[in-house]
């Protein structure tokens, strides 16, 4: 994986300023919900167009139709990929309200609160993994829906899962490198936050601005990932 280039290829793009900064507008609207799908959208974009070696990977902010659609189908396509979550979470509550029920009863306070202790030990236990899990998938369920431009294909498990198994070490790569450029960054700015009136004025528009950022970056990595599996593929058949 090129890494540097997800870093660099933002600025290679003429209007990458007015890009970025529609980005930063859409993010401060954020808090109205609308908006987040469009946010996931222009990743799904960026993803697309790096796979398919588009010379300038970032999309126009033209077609919100598009956007909302892309984000709209991923971000549905990862709460499903959650209910198995939330179906634990419904048992354990379940189980623990038994236990509480039977807490009024006769039965001995030790053995109900060994009872609350093995559920949610369990339950804490199985999310752990859970999460693992969904680590791997998260970036795999973008690159299939980019693959068929297809709801339906997210819900392929099989599929999902071969993508996120053959590039285990590029998800981790990819993780790595966006955690480290947050730290990096959000450290950056506020140490730039902190000089008078420049600082104060410039730190918070430059904090907007990361979010985008930080998008761009991470779709031209799903891109790469996405890329790198059409050529294997392709060398296959």
């Amino acid at each position: 994986m090129d890494v540097a280039k997800a870093f660099t290829f933002v600025t290679e793009d003429e209007r990458w300023m007015g890009k970025i900064g529609i980005g930063a507008l859409v993010s401060l609207a954020s808090f109205l919900i609308v908006p987040i799908p469009l946010l996931v959208g222009y990743l799904v974009g960026i993803t697309r167009n790096v796979k398919d070696g588009v010379e300038r990977p970032l999309p126009e902010w033209d077609d919100f139709g598009q956007l909302f659609k892309d984000g709209l189908s991923v971000i549905v396509g990862q709460i499903v990929y959650t209910l198995p979550f939330w179906i634990i979470m419904c048992i354990a509550i379940v189980a623990s309200v038994g236990l509480g029920g039977l807490a009024d009863g006769n039965v001995n306070e030790d053995v109900v609160a060994t009872g609350f202790l093995a559920t949610w030990g369990l339950v804490i236990c199985l999310s752990l993994i859970f999460a693992i899990v969904l680590f791997f998938l998260s970036p795999a369920i973008v690159i299939q829906y980019i693959r068929t431009n297809e709801l339906g294909a997210m819900f392929r498990f099989g599929e999902v899962v071969a993508i996120a198994r053959e590039n285990i070490s590029d998800i981790v790569i990819t993780a790595l490198a966006t955690f480290l450029a947050s730290f990096v960054i959000s450290t950056v700015i506020g140490v730039f936050s902190a000089i008078p009136i420049i600082g104060w004025c410039g730190g918070p528009i430059l904090g907007i601005a990361v979010g985008p950022y930080l998008t761009a970056v991470t779709g031209h990595l799903y891109g790469q990932i996405a890329a790198k599996g059409e050529s294997k593929e392709a060398k296959s058949a």
